[in-house]
């Protein structure tokens, strides 16, 4: 709602400069492409604030408490870069999700430019995984809020039919346990392939038994 007051005073502000200065509003209509560009830093979730390496495993840091992470939330790493477009790609992982998603660990998570209808509406990051040589998305999460200041950035879940992810997750930016996670987890998660074959092989012997 803040995010389409703030847009309606800015759309405002152009309209009456339009009309009361018409050769003003020519060159404001010349400046639109950068001035829409500063209207996405600061009325849009950035791709540059979110770039970094997120986690939620507070080890090591001294006032952890003030970030304000829930302490109930399986380890979750999220690494993620913003091109130029304000395009967002990188990965996330935990080991719930690789136990979820067995077949292969390699899973992304993507959010396209966002465009002006993004004022009306949270925005989306896409969790997707490699199948059959094709990404494709399994659940989908929303940004409910990004704190810059304390590098804190807090998620819902919107659709997730394999509940691969808590209902909310809540993540810190450059961590000081993120390396000894991304490790942990993604040495877990190399072996959900084995483990679940393994599965499947014991019910299979289960049901000749």
């Amino acid at each position: 709602m803040k995010k389409i007051i703030a847009f309606t005073k800015y759309a405002a502000a152009f309209a009456l400069g339009f009309i009361t200065n018409f050769s003003g509003a020519l060159n404001n209509i010349a400046s639109i492409p950068s001035s829409y560009k500063e209207l996405k830093k600061v009325y849009f979730y950035n791709g540059s604030t979110i770039s970094g390496k997120w986690s939620n495993n507070t080890e090591y840091l001294l006032g952890a408490g003030e970030l304000g992470l829930a302490y109930d939330q399986p380890k979750i790493i999220m690494q993620v870069d913003a091109n130029e477009h304000d395009e967002i790609s990188g990965e996330i992982l935990s080991e719930d999700l690789c136990e979820a998603l067995p077949i292969t660990w390699v899973v992304s998570i993507e959010s396209p430019e966002p465009g002006i209808f993004s004022l009306f509406s949270n925005r989306k990051l896409y969790i997707k995984q490699l199948r059959n040589n094709l990404m494709e998305t399994v659940a989908i999460m929303e940004i409910t809020s990004l704190d810059d200041r304390k590098g804190t950035i807090s998620l819902q879940r919107v659709a997730d039919p394999l509940e691969i992810l808590p209902e909310k997750v809540s993540l810190a930016k450059n961590l000081p346990a993120f390396d000894d996670d991304f490790k942990e987890i993604s040495e877990f998660c190399a072996d959900s392939p084995k483990r679940f074959r393994e599965k499947l092989k014991s019910m299979k012997l289960g049901e000749d038994a």
